[in-house]
């Protein structure tokens, strides 16, 4: 029994004994996690009830939130390939306050995760998304986006071999990832700088080998479906779900597929890749077609030829 003529008891201090964090006196927490009731944890933690209570009276931001929603989004990026070690580095947080969301925070006994967190702390983590530019080098994703931009541009008449040392790697390395559908973010990043330097450029065809490799490629290109980069929205490309837009208009008469032909080819596309965009199996074959229409693509390619 107490009572204002009562002595107080003596106030004990404890020390910490966590294995993994070491608490200061004076602080709330060394109050509620260590049990210590020494002056300084005693005034640290009633002060800090009061703080919490005013807040709750005058309506004011709360100083924590429920940190759930934060794991939950950690846990969706760790999905997409980012480790919490990326994700911390991302949000500009050490990796601690990360790992102590998602696993473990070592300050609570009964070993769950910090369950409420700073709202800052919260904001800078929220506000990471997962894409290829931010994943490490080393994390091993879906590949849906890569492999539609190495089809997009075999489309255009480039040989995955010719894909393949480009982007300094083996033939079989391009292979492995159309196969398994995965592939590392390093592997992400360099087809999607290589995508964009290639989508619009046509590939060598000075050689009779490159010409018959332009060919190949074409026919299996056509064969599988595979359609151009300007068939795919940057924005989706990389969506499992997105599928390549339709043709923009149909080509109603024979001339005006050889005048979109032409176009092509003085834009600086390739013959044979000119000729399949525009809707032929081959140059032979729109030539063939341009010279009973008296129509100038008959004479391009002599033209080019003289030319050089």
């Amino acid at each position: 029994m107490t009572g204002p003529n009562m002595v107080r008891a003596p106030r004990i201090k404890r020390e910490c004994e966590h294995k993994y964090a070491k608490h200061v006196h004076g602080t709330p927490t060394a109050y509620k996690l260590d049990r210590c009731r020494c002056d300084q944890c005693t005034a640290a933690s009633t002060a800090e009830e009061r703080r919490r209570r005013l807040d709750a009276h005058i309506g004011a931001a709360p100083s924590r939130i429920c940190a759930d929603p934060v794991r939950e989004h950690i846990r969706a990026l760790q999905a997409e390939g980012l480790g919490y070690r990326r994700v911390a580095t991302l949000a500009g947080l050490s990796p601690s306050t990360v790992l102590k969301i998602v696993r473990r925070d070592p300050q609570r006994a009964d070993g769950m995760p910090q369950q409420r967190v700073v709202p800052d702390t919260a904001r800078r983590i929220l506000a990471v998304t997962a894409s290829p530019a931010v994943l490490s080098e080393g994390s091993v994703v879906d590949a849906t986006g890569a492999i539609r931009r190495i089809h997009a541009l075999q489309a255009c008449g480039w040989s995955r071999g010719l894909l393949a040392g480009r982007l300094g790697v083996e033939h079989n390395t391009l292979n492995h990832i159309i196969t398994t559908g995965r592939a590392t973010g390093r592997m992400l990043r360099a087809i999607t700088a290589l995508y964009e330097d290639l989508w619009d450029q046509a590939p060598p065809e000075s050689t009779p080998h490159e010409r018959a490799a332009i060919t190949r490629t074409l026919r299996t290109a056509k064969a599988n479906g595979w359609v151009v980069p300007m068939l795919w929205d940057e924005d989706t490309i990389d969506d499992p779900a997105a599928r390549p837009a339709e043709e923009v208009a149909a080509r109603t008469t024979a001339l005006e597929r050889l005048d979109e032909l032409a176009w092509l080819i003085r834009s600086g596309v390739g013959f044979d890749v000119a000729a399949w965009q525009a809707g032929y199996s081959s140059w032979e074959s729109a030539q063939s077609i341009a010279r009973r229409r008296g129509h100038v693509v008959a004479d391009l390619r002599a033209r080019e030829e003289v030319a050089a």
